[in-house]
């Protein structure tokens, strides 16, 4: 179930813009936890943000986008999953779960100030309420500005983030 909140929003979104749908950015290691099982990749449903990637043995656990509207009996009520663990991001965009996949995977992974690289975890909701604290220029804002708006509970509260990306 998508929220009330993500759906006023999407109805909002919709009078603007010709198109537009929900999308959820879910945590591989918290589903699995709360549901007891595994995402699986199905197409126009499901897919993990680490297919084609370096990562992809870390895809059970990493994130995965999903469409709850095509999920519909096929993953657990993501709605009851958002409320009882930071899983669960909702993004709403004009793109479709490839696209929108595409747009999130350059941002798995970050450069240290060392030189190194390191797992962005942004699907997490603590990691990206931090996140979104911390970048103020325009380099920073990228990710943000991969998907419309995107919305999360941190500490029980709901809190959006829309840099009005262009879609």
């Amino acid at each position: 179930m998508i929220p009330a909140s993500v759906a006023a929003q999407l109805r909002e979104y919709r009078k603007h813009h010709y198109s537009g749908h929900v999308l959820a950015l879910v945590d591989g290691l918290q589903y699995q936890q709360h549901t007891g099982q595994q995402l699986t990749p199905e197409d126009d449903v499901v897919v993990s943000l680490f297919a084609g990637t370096k990562d992809i043995a870390l895809a059970h656990a990493g994130p995965w986008l999903v469409d709850p509207k095509s999920a519909r009996g096929r993953v657990a009520d993501l709605g009851e999953l958002e409320q009882a663990r930071p899983g669960v991001i909702w993004l709403i965009t004009s793109h479709s779960l490839a696209r929108q996949a595409e747009r999130l995977r350059p941002h798995l992974n970050t450069r240290l100030s060392t030189g190194r690289s390191a797992l962005l975890r942004f699907w997490d909701p603590r990691v990206l309420h931090a996140l979104d604290a911390v970048c103020k220029d325009k380099r920073g804002r990228e990710l943000f500005r991969s998907a419309y708006e995107w919305q999360y509970l941190n500490e029980g509260q709901r809190f959006t983030i829309n840099d009005h990306a262009t879609d």
